[in-house]
């Protein structure tokens, strides 16, 4: 019995630190939608964002936004996987 606790806890463990590598923090970017090419883009003042699940980005082309998502690094190029997305106000 006392084996199977000490396992359970190990492998509970285990899943803790397989998963903190994968929560990936909310950030707030503020930019100006673009569409480049087939791609649509957020240009903030530190570089450009790819725009990824958002269907209200290709309306906000050439509006100033608020972004908020997580970022990946893909390949060369920087990823916003949008979580909310609204028209700045300023």
């Amino acid at each position: 019995m006392k084996n199977k606790r000490i396992i359970s806890l190990l492998l509970a463990g285990m899943m803790l630190v397989a998963s903190v590598g994968f929560v990936m923090a909310e950030e707030h970017i503020t930019g100006t939608i673009a569409e480049k090419g087939d791609v649509i883009v957020l240009d903030a003042a530190d570089g450009s964002y790819i725009l990824e699940g958002s269907d209200m980005a290709a309306e906000m082309v050439g509006k100033k936004v608020n972004v908020t998502g997580t970022i990946a690094e893909e390949g060369n190029a920087r990823v916003i996987t949008v979580i909310q997305i609204e028209e700045a106000t300023e």
